[in-house]
């Protein structure tokens, strides 16, 4: 049974549904060093190699291989992980308005989670969307549409799953907009490559004298392929906004 998970990177669906993995992750939560072990899987490992298997992940850290399957669960998803979440209902919100921020060149499987994760614990959600004059400032490896048609598409995706009328499209000039300023922003939704961004504004407002933000970190989204979805790769044609394979990928390893 051991050995028939470690080279599996997904958790299998029978056995989500089997009320021993709700056990298992109620057990592994209570680990004493589960929580330092998810952030190094989150920061560090995922980082440099996204679809790490649980077997890899459970030798590299020296930890149970149920440890790592709980831990790879909850800190990335795939395609049909993405699909599945964003058909739940909402449950009541814990929060009152949380923010979240990007460029949204291409909304794909990576922005609707954030959308879904932020709106999953608040009421209200401010999209901070960055404008044209901050583009300019920022090391972009593919061209960024004009601002406007960028939020007229973002708009577009989100009335069209009824998320629209909770939402309040803002332009960024900065990286850090409202989420600096606005008292009655309480929660932060971010990727984990933005998760230093997180600490930036949530220091930024210790020292103006307001309150930090609860900051949520959303799971890595990986492609059919295993590696992240992005704009880029959808701009090259790799992949689709969904994270389906276009084209094989020829470079040499």
């Amino acid at each position: 049974m051991y050995e028939a998970f470690l080279g599996l990177k997904r958790v299998p669906r029978d056995l989500k549904n089997n009320p021993l993995w709700s056990i298992l992750v109620e057990l592994v939560k209570s680990m004493p060093l589960y929580g330092e072990h998810k952030a190094y899987v989150r920061e560090v490992v995922l980082m440099e190699d996204p679809d790490i298997s649980f077997g890899e992940l459970s030798a590299l850290l020296n930890i149970p291989i149920g440890e790592a399957m709980v831990i790879l669960d909850e800190v990335r998803m795939w395609r049909e992980d993405v699909e599945e979440e964003i058909m739940k209902e909402f449950p009541d919100p814990k929060y009152s308005k949380a923010a979240i921020g990007g460029t949204f060149n291409e909304v794909h499987y990576g922005h609707l989670m954030l959308v879904y994760t932020a709106l999953k614990y608040s009421e209200r959600l401010v999209i901070g969307v960055t404008g044209d004059e901050f583009v300019k400032t920022l090391v972009k490896s593919h061209p960024v549409s004009p601002y406007n048609e960028r939020i007229e598409k973002l708009a577009s995706i989100l009335s069209s799953r009824n998320w629209l009328d909770r939402c309040e499209i803002v332009m960024l000039r900065d990286a850090y907009g409202p989420t600096i300023e606005d008292e009655s922003i309480e929660l932060l939704v971010v990727s984990p490559m933005t998760y230093t961004r997180a600490i930036e504004i949530n220091d930024i407002r210790v020292k103006k004298g307001l309150k930090p933000l609860d900051v949520i970190v959303c799971p890595l989204v990986l492609a059919d392929d295993g590696k992240p979805i992005s704009s880029t790769r959808i701009m090259d044609r790799e992949i689709d906004h969904a994270g389906r394979i276009l084209k094989q990928d020829n470079r040499i390893a």
